[in-house]
């Protein structure tokens, strides 16, 4: 108990002292503040560490560890406002879409089936009622459109199976495999048309193993900000909050090489290792995404949706045209709200949604185009474990040929090398040279 209220208070001292000098701190001015010992010390900023939004790194200019936490103090894992606020906001879209999705493919089944038997009511009072063919083709237009309600209903026990898929550039990703079932395919397929097509969730807990059986596995127990590119493709500042976040989660100490290289010590967690620990690690190159598609759905897939919606629309809109008069009168409430309102908003609204989803689509689509490009050029500086790359080695490695490609291959390496703290250096020949004399020392430390 003594030690608790002891490590506690040594927490209230450098809290005071991380918001005296706005957020920055090293384990020297802790020492100097507090006149505590350097393992107290470390074993507080520890804790704080994995409490608080904090970088660890090298003070450039004395070569000392320096924590630098987001000021004001911000809790990790807290959300901001406005994330509060897009997370509001996306869970009243949730509950829309499974509200939407839960009626939507048997609506709009149902409504064609309600609407053919209409007509086919229609044009058999309207004709020779003896006439067997017409009888019996309109009998089996409602025993496939019935069938097909079946089918669809089926959608409802089916569970979804992730596989992988391959992009257009060559790369793999995640996506859910099709249905066997035509019945569950359809209705999946009408989801997809309405809201886009849907993603293997993303779980919370994979960075964290990812990270620990990469340490296991690849660096004999240490870790730098470079590794955690390597991993995640993240920026230095992004990189060097994970490692503290990392240093906090799985106990490790923080350790400097005599070259000036800062690294997490994780020898508490080496040990005997298992093979599957090996697919849990997928480095940021290989992190591919799916393609951003409006629908998902095949040409063929998304016309035959199309007609159906089209259909119930025009038959809710002309709906007098079909209805006996006295029908019409005796029934009016029930026939304006069920065959009329009712199928009428819902054909809008699925045309509508999809409308409203292009923008974002094509934003989304720019920006995954980005993150290709940017996976492929940060993966293959980390891959080649060289001090400097020059612009002809990217071009040779993509195979690029065009000027405009050229321009665009200049342009990410502009803004990666930000990223990566490197430089750019111009050859005698008048060529770019890219230097990463950073993440080169930090990859090589193993």
């Amino acid at each position: 108990m003594q030690n608790n209220l002891k490590s506690d208070k040594l927490i209230s001292s450098l809290i005071d002292v991380i918001k005296k000098n706005k957020g920055k701190i090293t384990p020297a001015e802790a020492i100097a503040n507090t006149g505590s010992t350097l393992d107290e010390v470390n074993s507080a900023l520890d804790r704080l560490i994995e409490l608080y939004d904090a970088r660890v790194n090298l003070n450039q200019a004395t070569g000392d560890l320096q924590f630098l936490f987001r000021y004001p103090l911000f809790e990790r894992g807290k959300k901001t406002f406005s994330e509060h606020l897009v997370s509001f906001l996306n869970k009243l879209y949730s509950i829309f879409k499974v509200i939407y999705k839960g009626a939507i493919g048997i609506i709009l089944i149902a409504y064609t089936v309600i609407f053919a038997i209409i007509i086919i009511g229609a044009t058999m009072a309207g004709g020779n009622s003896n006439d067997d063919r017409r009888n019996n083709s309109g009998f089996d237009l409602l025993a496939l459109m019935f069938r097909a309600i079946f089918e669809g209903m089926s959608f409802v026990a089916y569970r979804r199976m992730v596989e992988y898929a391959v992009d257009p550039y060559g790369n793999h990703y995640k996506t859910y495999k099709k249905e066997k079932s035509k019945g569950a395919g359809f209705i999946r397929s009408v989801f997809s048309f309405v809201f886009g097509p849907d993603k293997p969730k993303f779980d919370p807990l994979a960075d964290a193993r990812e990270v620990a059986s990469y340490i296991r596995l690849f660096t004999k127990g240490k870790l730098t900000a470079a590794n955690i590119i390597e991993l995640a493709g993240n920026d230095y500042p992004k990189s060097e909050s994970k490692l503290a976040e990392y240093v906090g989660k799985f106990k490790g100490d923080l350790q400097i090489t005599n070259d000036g290289v800062l690294y997490g010590d994780f020898v508490n967690i080496l040990g005997a290792s298992t093979a599957s620990e090996r697919q849990h690690i997928e480095f940021y190159r290989d992190e591919v995404e799916p393609p951003v598609e409006l629908t998902g759905n095949s040409a063929g897939r998304n016309f035959a949706i199309v007609c159906m919606n089209l259909f119930n629309l025009l038959m809710a809109a002309n709906l007098a045209n079909f209805i006996n008069e006295e029908v019409m009168r005796q029934y009016a409430i029930a026939i304006n709200i069920g065959l009329f309102w009712f199928p009428l908003t819902f054909s809008i609204l699925f045309f509508a949604i999809p409308i409203i989803r292009i923008p974002s689509f094509l934003v989304r689509k720019k920006l995954h185009n980005y993150r290709v490009w940017h996976k492929k050029i940060t993966g293959y500086i980390c891959e080649q474990r060289k001090r400097e790359l020059t612009l002809n080695d990217f071009i040779i490695h993509f195979r690029i040929n065009s000027n405009s490609d050229i321009e665009h291959l200049k342009s990410m390496l502009n803004k990666i090398v930000i990223e990566l703290e490197g430089t750019i250096d111009i050859s005698p020949q008048g060529e770019p040279v890219y230097k990463f004399e950073r993440l080169y020392n930090e990859l090589m430390i193993v």
